[in-house]
């Protein structure tokens, strides 16, 4: 026999039945109406809640309490999406409170009080009420609104009755209000994202879609369309990296996007290229809008941490309905502005007589060159490529095909940066566009990548071509580096408008040896000498007598710095440098002059020997070159120096206060007169007991026999260098005779 309820557990049952029903309409919305039919969504949000509570109070086995009114009016504001449809079942709400009580209080002074407390919460919830307010502030409003009403309920004729079924409605509908908004608003931030990108803001594809969707027809049958690409920018990340590449690329797309209405489409494809989509204009306006936003991104340079920084950006846009085919004639258009150089706009009828006399006619030129250029290398067996100034290929032979391993279909429009193996210095590609900028020949090395994984080093020459005044064009040939080659001599291959350095190191090779330094007091090998041994057509050459007819013909800089790339490729084939081995590398002070290329070889270098254990060896001829020895000194405070042959170089001794180095190497022609000349002995003992007042440690060079490395021994000289230990070989003579052990 069934026994009827009474007291707390009925209105607890009631309120959770309430709130049930109240739930169950809102979850059928969402799950059933919303994606498909937003009107039909928008208007069971609106009326369903009202009419049902007008049903259960009326109809139902229970009455409504005043309160369960205003959990669905609150409700109503969160669910709803800001529009007409809010008034509306605010106002269906109304009715259904008026209905309520005037079943209950009749025409009173009560029921008026209800439908002005209604009226008064729509407006605070009007006024409050934001689709991107907090958590805390819902939980707070929700709390305060609900406690108002709660509070308003004591005076009925039943306040216990209705304070529980409120009470148990508010808090079952208030955890699910509160769970879904936040979900929604979960949901809405996935979309978002996938729609737009994350490092710009920009529109994805898929985020195109929609807001073409959303365009009304009239406005996709007419707009301006631009396809914009960054000049270089792969350089610069290379350069600078992709930290400094993303800050650019924000503050790009942030110029582009104060420039345009709320209405205009700002998309990134992907890269550094984008597109910018404007609906609703007059072709009349399309030039003029396109030349002001090329003058927004590009005339004020960006500030950078590493200073400020102008950006070349080429653009390509067409007038037309807004569909993928204007977008594809947009591309063409841009393709069409690259070729005809960096940092310029085309649209398809611009052959006006100045685009052609800037433009137009050099392409055109380099168009010809390049046909001619793959019908004279077909044969060539030396890889040769042609690119434009916007660094994309324009013709290779099939020397390169087959060195690379890649087709003319695969690399045709690409940049050669398609073969690099990521792991070149920035530098390397810093020191390359400055050189062609400047419209010089670069040669220099890059590591690059096959198709197959295989990598390997290219050997590049680089030659600007210029039609009058203007680069319209660069010309490379390249090799591979051999694994036998120390520095590669250059080929016999046609290489034009040779420079005069470029002249003296042709058939030049670099041999590289090594020659031990040795702790006088304990003869264990603490470091080694780094020597190059020079060969000019095979035949060996002194290095004095090499570096002698370089000064001379100007070129001993260029010198130099073949002979670090030679150490450092044969450190590159070496297993890992001895961890507890120093390198002692010579370098001439005109070298050290030149900053941005030093570092750079110093840098390559320092990838194999760790920056303590790199010494570099300032030699003594040419010193002339450097007046403040003190101011090089804080040009590399990091590098640890050793001055070489003190005792017969230029300056020797004010050069050692200012450069104040780590090491001081004695020259050999004091060492061999230190047995038989008694002055050549004091001035070694002095020159020693100078340095270590210094703090400097030293070396003594030219050691051959036994009697000298004695001497040595007992004027304190810390270390020694020669044939008494071993003579300089091709590799690590780590085992050397000990001759003081015993003594």
């Amino acid at each position: 026999m069934f026994t009827p309820i009474n007291g707390l557990p009925r209105d607890v049952i009631y309120g959770t039945l309430l709130a049930g029903l109240l739930v169950g309409i809102w979850e059928w919305e969402d799950l059933a109406l919303r994606k498909r039919w937003p009107t039909e969504s928008r208007v069971v949000l609106s009326l369903g809640v009202p009419v049902a509570l007008i049903f259960v109070n009326r109809w139902g086995p229970m009455d409504v309490p005043y309160g369960v009114q205003v959990v669905a009016l609150i409700a109503l504001w969160y669910l709803v999406p800001r529009s007409s449809w809010t008034l509306v079942g605010s106002a269906a709400i109304f009715v259904s409170t008026a209905i309520q009580a005037v079943a209950t209080f009749g025409w009173s002074r009560r029921t008026g009080i209800d439908l002005l407390m209604i009226t008064v919460l729509t407006l605070v919830l009007h006024i409050t009420t934001r689709p991107n307010s907090g958590f805390r502030f819902r939980v707070l409003l929700y709390t305060s609104v609900t406690g108002t009403a709660v509070i308003f309920m004591l005076m009925n004729h039943d306040p216990v009755h209705d304070l529980l079924i409120s009470v148990t409605v508010a808090s079952l509908a208030a955890a699910y209000i509160l769970g879904r908004v936040n979900r929604e608003q979960r949901w809405e931030q996935d979309i978002y994202w996938a729609e737009h990108d994350a490092l710009t803001d920009a529109l994805t594809r898929h985020g195109l879609d929609t807001w073409l969707h959303q365009l009304t027809p009239e406005a996709r049958s007419s707009g301006l369309m631009i396809a914009c690409d960054l000049d270089d920018f792969k350089w610069f990340n290379d350069t600078w990296g992709h930290d400094l590449g993303d800050q650019v690329l924000q503050a790009f797309a942030h110029r582009l996007r104060t420039e345009l209405r709320d209405q205009d489409a700002l998309v990134r494809p992907g890269g550094d290229e984008f597109t910018v989509w404007i609906p609703s204009v007059s072709s009349e306006t399309a030039t003029e809008i396109v030349q002001r936003l090329h003058r927004a991104v590009t005339e004020q340079p960006y500030d950078l941490s590493t200073g400020p920084f102008h950006l070349g950006v080429s653009m390509g846009w067409v007038y037309g309905a807004l569909s993928e085919h204007t977008a594809q004639t947009a591309d063409q258009n841009l393709l069409r502005a690259k070729r005809q150089g960096k940092n310029r706009f085309a649209d398809p009828d611009d052959h006006s007589p100045e685009s052609l006399a800037d433009t137009n006619v050099p392409f055109a030129q380099l168009g010809w060159l390049g046909d001619a250029a793959r019908a004279l290398w077909g044969r060539w067996p030396t890889a040769a490529v042609l690119t434009n100034t916007a660094g994309r290929i324009v013709a290779v032979n099939p020397a390169y095909e087959r060195l690379t391993g890649r087709t003319w279909a695969e690399v045709a429009e690409q940049k050669p940066g398609l073969n690099t193996a990521g792991e070149t210095l920035p530098d390397v590609y810093r020191e390359l566009w400055h050189t062609l900028q400047e419209g010089k020949i670069w040669q220099g090395s890059l590591k690059n990548r096959r198709p197959d994984g295989t990598t390997w080093w290219a050997q590049e020459w680089i030659v600007p071509i210029q039609v009058g005044t203007q680069v319209v064009g660069y010309w490379g040939n390249l090799w591979e580096r051999k694994q036998d080659d120390n520095f590669p001599s250059i080929v016999d291959s046609p290489i034009p408008d040779e420079t005069h350095g470029q002249r003296f190191l042709k058939n030049l090779i670099f041999d590289v040896v090594f020659q031990p330094l040795v702790d006088l007091h304990t003869e264990s090998v603490l470091g080694y000498e780094v020597l190059i041994r020079p060969l000019r057509q095979g035949h060996p050459i002194s290095p004095l007598v090499l570096f002698a007819e370089a000064a001379q013909a100007g070129v001993d800089n260029q010198v130099d710095l073949a002979c670090l790339q030679a150490i450092r490729h044969t450190l590159g084939m070496m297993e890992a440098w001895p961890p507890d081995q120093k390198l002692f590398v010579n370098v001439r002070s005109t070298t050290l002059k030149d900053p941005i290329i030093f570092r750079r070889h110093l840098q390559s270098l320092a990838e194999v020997v760790p920056w303590g254990q790199l010494v570099v060896e300032v030699s003594e001829r040419g010193t002339t070159a450097i007046q403040d020895w003190d101011a090089l000194a804080r040009l590399y405070p990091h590098v640890i120096f050793a001055q070489d042959d003190v005792g017969a170089g230029e300056a020797d001794l004010a050069r050692l206060v200012q450069l104040r180095p780590a090491w001081v190497k004695i020259d050999i022609s004091l060492i061999v007169r230190i047995v038989d000349d008694d002055a050549s002995r004091e001035l070694v003992g002095a020159l020693t007991q100078w340095a270590h007042g210094m703090g400097a440690r030293v070396i003594a060079e030219g050691v051959e026999t036994l009697a000298q490395g004695d001497i040595l021994r007992q004027f304190g000289v810390d270390a020694g260098q020669g044939y008494l230990w071993a003579h300089p070989t091709p590799h690590l003579e780590m085992v050397i005779p000990h001759f003081f052990h015993s003594l």
